[in-house]
């Protein structure tokens, strides 16, 4: 449900004219999921809050012959 979730809100920032989509987690929640999905991790703040990471994460939404 996650996958679909977020494949429709990349799919609507497209036609919206986005480019690019940026998020922050924390290793707790869903790092990994959006790693599955193309997200990649471009910043993290460790210890925030006290005993866990924020992690910083971005996804290119053009197509792969236009990036």
């Amino acid at each position: 449900m996650g996958r679909r979730i977020m494949l429709l809100a990349e799919a609507e920032a497209t036609n919206r004219g986005c480019h690019a989509a940026w998020l922050d987690t924390f290793e707790f929640q869903a790092k990994a999921f959006y790693e599955r999905i193309g997200y990649e991790c471009f910043g993290a703040l460790p210890d925030f809050p006290k005993g866990s990471t924020r992690y910083f994460m971005r996804k290119d939404l053009r197509p792969v012959d236009e990036g």
